[in-house]
């Protein structure tokens, strides 16, 4: 039996870098992220390690546009995705390919209503490829997932490792030059690891696309990684080609002994995450890929820093002593009522 043709990358553009600049996040009372730096290289397969609830998915959500930060700047090709315009926002987001992670992975990365197939092509439609093209490139990834026998299957049909597998083959369909994915390895069982490997390589060689994983497995991280960096309290703690960051590192004991519990600064603090949030840039109406449901605050609504209150007194105190100074002057004496 001859093999099937591999499928031609859809044009979709130069794989762009990715930067996070002194990101700072707090979220339910808790500070996430603190001043994270962060550069992803244009073309490469950068992977994200870190414990479990570190802030990797919150990290991902700010380069997709899906949360903002409290403070710092997601740059994708130098451009500002926080201060982009709804229509900059719009051609960004169509160069993206993503998995999220979670417990609830196939309800947030697939249509619940759609097949299999239809999801891919979904996609595929959104794009703009001719539709005599899409059931071709749709079959193609699901086979590479080995689910091309589901295709006619919802995604509620699916066993989780298969709806993580359909998520996935989503995620590369669209040939994204910038492609995200989060928790790749959770969920999936140990027969259908190399496929999902594989489809990940077949990705790469087909478009260069820039890759952005997320991930807890050393295997995983060794593998695929051109650039790996480990994300612990809040901060990027390491970051280089993975031989020489996990030079010694052999089981998930070992990487925890080195990363987690060597960091001494701790986990960032409140107060410092707040005082970086205060710094944070207002943009006007309209900016942002979510102006419309988080308008600016008004300068009345904003909270004044230390530096602003000990100015404001000051103008104050000049003010009355000016008005002292002028009484003095005309009248000749001084009484204070």
């Amino acid at each position: 039996m001859r093999p099937r043709r591999s499928t031609p990358a859809l044009d979709t553009g130069e794989p762009p870098e990715v930067e996070l600049d002194d990101i700072t996040t707090i979220l339910g009372g808790s500070a996430v992220l603190h001043r994270l730096r962060l550069h992803v290289p244009a073309g490469k397969v950068t992977v994200l390690m870190g414990p479990s609830g570190v802030g990797k998915t919150t990290m991902i959500k700010h380069v997709l546009g899906l949360l903002e930060p409290d403070a710092g700047t997601v740059r994708i090709d130098g451009r500002d995705v926080w201060d982009a315009s709804p229509e900059e926002w719009q051609r960004i987001h169509r160069r993206q390919g993503a998995m999220l992670g979670g417990h609830t992975l196939y309800t947030t990365s697939v249509f619940a209503s759609m097949t299999a197939l239809e999801n891919l092509t979904y996609t595929l439609h959104a794009l703009g490829v001719p539709e005599s093209q899409r059931r071709e490139r749709a079959m193609a990834r699901l086979r590479e997932v080995h689910l091309a026998d589901q295709a006619d299957r919802l995604p509620e049909q699916l066993p989780s490792h298969a709806a993580k597998r359909l998520a996935l083959a989503r995620a590369l369909v669209a040939d994204a030059p910038l492609t995200i994915l989060d928790e790749i390895d959770i969920g999936l069982d140990s027969e259908h690891q190399p496929a999902m490997l594989a489809a990940v390589r077949s990705l790469r060689e087909r478009t260069g696309c820039t890759l952005l994983i997320t991930t807890h497995t050393l295997e995983l991280a060794r593998t695929l990684a051109d650039h790996l960096a480990i994300l612990v309290n809040g901060r990027i703690v390491a970051a280089g080609p993975p031989e020489e960051i996990l030079a010694g590192v052999e089981t998930t004991e070992d990487f925890d002994r080195r990363f987690e519990f060597s960091e001494f600064v701790g986990p960032p603090r409140l107060e410092d995450a707040e005082a970086a949030a205060l710094q944070r840039r207002h943009r006007p109406p309209g900016a942002g890929p979510e102006s419309l449901q988080h308008p600016p605050a008004r300068p009345a609504d904003r909270p004044m820093n230390l530096r602003q209150v000990w100015v404001a007194v000051l103008v104050v105190l000049l003010v009355i002593a000016a008005v002292l100074a002028l009484k003095v002057y005309t009248s000749g004496s001084f009484v204070l009522f």
